[in-house]
């Protein structure tokens, strides 16, 4: 599997991208909990809520999971600018430099 090329924007793009996964992740989980049946009672009552309490932190797992992977991919994406902006200067420059000074020509 290739990967185009991702610009900074784009790299901005899928952080806000896995940051509304999360919230939707969230979502669900909380979901899941209001949607256990209040009515049941009994051990069966219990292990299933028991059971969907496991699902429901796995899915608050997951949102916490996507958040920091939001937040490394900000921090690639700062780091992708920082390092346009040093080719930027390095640009400018090299083409104040005489030909000469910097071995070309």
């Amino acid at each position: 599997m290739e990967i185009s090329t991702l610009t900074p924007v784009d790299l901005t793009d899928v952080a806000a991208r896995l940051e509304r996964a999360a919230g939707r992740v969230d979502v669900c989980a909380t979901q899941a909990r209001v949607a256990t049946s209040t009515t049941w009672r009994g051990e069966a009552a219990t292990l299933h809520r028991d059971r969907v309490g496991e699902h429901a932190s796995d899915l608050q797992a997951l949102a916490r999971r996507l958040r920091e992977a939001a937040g490394l991919v900000r921090d690639l994406e700062a780091a992708a600018r920082r390092r346009l902006d040093l080719l930027g200067d390095v640009d400018i420059t090299v083409g104040d430099w005489p030909v000469g000074a910097i071995g070309r020509g």
